[in-house]
Protein backbone atom coordinates (compact mmCIF):
# COMPACT_ATOMS: atom_id res chain seq x y z
CA UNK A 1 0.00 0.00 0.00
CA UNK A 2 2.70 2.19 0.87
CA UNK A 3 4.49 1.98 -2.66
CA UNK A 4 1.38 2.74 -4.44
CA UNK A 5 1.49 6.05 -2.46
CA UNK A 6 4.52 6.51 -3.51
CA UNK A 7 4.36 6.33 -7.15
CA UNK A 8 1.35 8.20 -7.33
CA UNK A 9 3.44 11.53 -5.42
CA UNK A 10 5.76 11.08 -7.92
CA UNK A 11 3.66 10.78 -10.77
CA UNK A 12 1.96 14.12 -9.50
CA UNK A 13 5.74 15.71 -9.46
CA UNK A 14 6.64 14.47 -12.50
CA UNK A 15 3.49 15.83 -14.40
CA UNK A 16 3.93 18.94 -12.50
CA UNK A 17 7.65 18.95 -13.57
CA UNK A 18 6.58 18.64 -17.45
CA UNK A 19 4.32 21.36 -17.33
CA UNK A 20 7.16 23.93 -16.44
CA UNK A 21 9.81 21.75 -17.92
CA UNK A 22 9.71 24.79 -20.59
CA UNK A 23 9.30 27.86 -18.22
CA UNK A 24 12.23 26.25 -15.26
CA UNK A 25 15.12 28.08 -17.07
CA UNK A 26 13.36 31.68 -18.08
CA UNK A 27 13.94 34.27 -15.81
CA UNK A 28 10.49 35.13 -13.42
CA UNK A 29 9.13 38.68 -14.61
CA UNK A 30 10.60 41.29 -12.03
CA UNK A 31 9.43 43.96 -13.83
CA UNK A 32 7.08 45.34 -10.78
CA UNK A 33 8.93 43.42 -7.59
CA UNK A 34 11.09 44.52 -4.62
CA UNK A 35 14.43 42.64 -4.44
CA UNK A 36 13.20 41.66 -1.51
CA UNK A 37 9.88 39.65 -3.29
CA UNK A 38 12.47 38.74 -6.09
CA UNK A 39 15.04 37.23 -3.76
CA UNK A 40 12.48 35.18 -2.17
CA UNK A 41 10.67 33.98 -5.38
CA UNK A 42 13.70 32.79 -6.74
CA UNK A 43 15.26 31.03 -3.38
CA UNK A 44 11.75 29.06 -3.57
CA UNK A 45 12.09 28.27 -7.69
CA UNK A 46 15.22 26.99 -6.62
CA UNK A 47 14.21 24.91 -3.44
CA UNK A 48 11.87 23.31 -5.76
CA UNK A 49 14.35 22.92 -8.56
CA UNK A 50 16.40 20.85 -5.52
CA UNK A 51 13.64 18.90 -4.97
CA UNK A 52 13.15 17.67 -7.97
CA UNK A 53 16.46 17.24 -8.87
CA UNK A 54 16.51 14.90 -5.71
CA UNK A 55 13.92 13.18 -7.18
CA UNK A 56 15.26 13.07 -10.64
CA UNK A 57 18.09 11.52 -9.59
CA UNK A 58 16.42 8.68 -7.37
CA UNK A 59 14.58 7.78 -10.51
CA UNK A 60 17.05 6.98 -12.55
CA UNK A 61 18.66 5.55 -10.57
CA UNK A 62 15.98 3.22 -9.12
CA UNK A 63 16.06 -0.14 -9.86
CA UNK A 64 12.20 0.42 -10.58
CA UNK A 65 11.48 1.64 -14.44
CA UNK A 66 9.14 4.00 -14.47
CA UNK A 67 7.83 6.50 -17.61
CA UNK A 68 9.09 9.14 -15.56
CA UNK A 69 12.47 11.09 -15.37
CA UNK A 70 14.98 10.45 -17.77
CA UNK A 71 18.58 11.80 -17.94
CA UNK A 72 17.71 14.54 -20.09
CA UNK A 73 15.33 15.37 -17.40
CA UNK A 74 18.03 15.54 -14.88
CA UNK A 75 20.31 17.85 -17.38
CA UNK A 76 17.80 20.31 -17.93
CA UNK A 77 16.87 20.27 -14.25
CA UNK A 78 20.55 21.30 -13.13
CA UNK A 79 21.01 23.24 -16.02
CA UNK A 80 17.54 25.68 -14.43
CA UNK A 81 19.76 25.44 -11.30
CA UNK A 82 22.80 27.18 -12.43
CA UNK A 83 20.47 29.37 -14.39
CA UNK A 84 18.55 30.23 -11.44
CA UNK A 85 21.57 30.72 -8.91
CA UNK A 86 22.91 33.45 -11.86
CA UNK A 87 19.42 35.18 -11.42
CA UNK A 88 19.48 35.29 -7.50
CA UNK A 89 22.77 36.50 -7.59
CA UNK A 90 21.99 39.13 -10.52
CA UNK A 91 19.34 39.99 -7.63
CA UNK A 92 21.24 40.55 -4.59
CA UNK A 93 23.88 42.46 -6.82
CA UNK A 94 20.99 44.54 -8.10
CA UNK A 95 20.11 45.54 -4.31
CA UNK A 96 23.46 46.21 -2.98
CA UNK A 97 24.15 48.74 -6.26
CA UNK A 98 20.54 50.30 -4.92
CA UNK A 99 21.24 50.27 -1.36
CA UNK A 100 24.65 51.60 -2.18
CA UNK A 101 23.20 54.39 -4.67
CA UNK A 102 20.99 55.71 -1.95
CA UNK A 103 23.07 55.71 0.26
CA UNK A 104 25.60 57.94 -1.52
CA UNK A 105 22.34 60.08 -2.84
CA UNK A 106 21.46 60.66 0.94
CA UNK A 107 25.12 61.20 2.07
CA UNK A 108 24.95 63.73 -1.17
CA UNK A 109 22.25 65.03 0.06
CA UNK A 110 23.09 65.69 3.45
CA UNK A 111 26.78 67.45 2.56
CA UNK A 112 25.10 69.96 0.54
CA UNK A 113 22.69 70.90 3.39
CA UNK A 114 25.44 71.21 5.76
CA UNK A 115 27.72 73.08 2.90
CA UNK A 116 24.82 75.82 2.76
CA UNK A 117 23.81 76.10 6.76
Amino acid sequence: MKNSTTSIKVDVSYELYRELAGEICAPIDDSDLTYDLRYELYTSKLTYLYNIQEQCFRCINSDITTDTYTKEDLSIIQDAIEITKEFLRQTIREALISSLNSAEKKALHGSRNSQHS
